[in-house]
């Protein structure tokens, strides 16, 4: 087998105190492998490593995507994927947080859609919500603006992240006009009287549709829906993560070149939770490097390809052979930094 682990987060998000974080979590498995084979600094966003693997120029998933949840888009319209956000002001910066910290109803966002959709009709966008924690945008026409896409901009400063392009001021003043609208919605109101997060904007990205390329693994075993549509869209099979690679056979079944992605370590990360993410550094020790480890001295897992993104993010690839390097000595994940 040759074994493709994506673990996103698993380089922490802010390099300069990466390494004090890093430091102080016990990993001889992952050290090993860190030190046996050939690593490549791979500074990247998780949407580039993302498309990258699967041979894709970038994360174009809005016509995919809104298909996939029954909108039946035409092929030749214009979508963005407008997921629900929330922002929070921090000292000179707006962090944004992603749907997965509200539990927002299906009724709240038929609502807010309804309240975008009357605002925004003149302009000729029409905004829909097949699902509470996923919307989209459908346009007269191409934007020509350039988006950053979610998994990029979750924990991070929007500021640093707002459209770009010829026509990204554009945008920039739509965004603005939907937060203020937002911003007073009685469904959000009714939300923070009862002390939840309010939904104060959207995200927009995914412009496009993605190519069909041929598959560069011949299985993808993720949770995150971003890697599922990637998956579908070379036609490669897929299905949910193990929660261990004991469960990998039985997941992957005869699969050889199997993609596996490991999202333990992502929120954490992305929120800068440090003790949250050695949690789950030790945690992912346990149920995948040890594991992983054992498999390639047996002759199980004949190659690794290890993957992580962020400032530090790398390539890590390491042949079973390598393991016969004693003098090669292990390389802790803190050096990265």
């Amino acid at each position: 087998m040759k074994l493709k682990l994506v673990v996103p987060g698993l380089a922490w998000l802010d390099a300069e105190d990466g390494a004090e974080v890093a430091a102080k979590v016990p990993v001889p498995a992952l050290s090993t492998l860190l030190g046996r084979g050939r690593l490549v600094s791979a500074p990247r966003p998780l949407s580039v490593m993302a498309a990258g693997l699967f041979g894709q120029p970038g994360l174009s998933l809005a016509v995919h995507e809104a298909r996939r949840d029954g909108l039946l888009p035409d092929p030749e319209s214009h979508w963005l994927v407008a997921d629900p956000v929330t922002l929070r002001v921090d000292r000179d910066r707006a962090l944004l947080a992603d749907v997965g910290v509200m539990a927002l109803s299906q009724e709240e966002a038929d609502a807010l859609v309804a309240s975008l959709n009357r605002h925004f009709a003149e302009d000729g966008l029409r905004f829909h919500a097949p699902g509470p924690g996923r919307w989209y945008v459908e346009l007269p026409g191409p934007t020509k603006a350039l988006f950053v896409p979610l998994p990029d901009a979750v924990g991070e400063d929007v500021n640093r992240h707002l459209p770009g392009g010829s026509e990204g001021l554009v945008w920039s003043r739509f965004l603005n006009e939907l937060q203020m609208l937002l911003y007073t919605h009685p469904v959000n109101d009714a939300r923070e009287a009862r002390g939840e997060v309010p939904v104060n904007s959207v995200w927009l990205w995914g412009e496009g549709q993605l190519p069909e390329v041929p598959a560069l693994s011949d299985a993808v075993l993720a949770d995150d829906r971003l890697w599922q549509s990637l998956a579908e869209i070379g036609g490669t099979f897929h299905a949910a993560a193990p929660y261990a690679f004991e469960g990998l056979a039985e997941a992957a079944t005869a699969a050889e070149r199997p993609l596996v992605v490991v999202d333990a370590l992502q929120g954490s990360a992305q929120y800068r939770d440090a003790w949250g993410w050695r949690e789950a550094l030790a945690d992912v020790e346990r149920r995948w490097f040890v594991p992983v480890l054992a498999a390639m001295k047996d002759g199980i897992v004949k190659q690794l390809e290890l993957s992580a993104h962020g400032p530090s993010g790398f390539t890590l690839e390491v042949k079973a052979s390598d393991l016969l390097k004693f003098w090669k000595r292990p390389r802790p994940l803190s050096v990265l930094y």
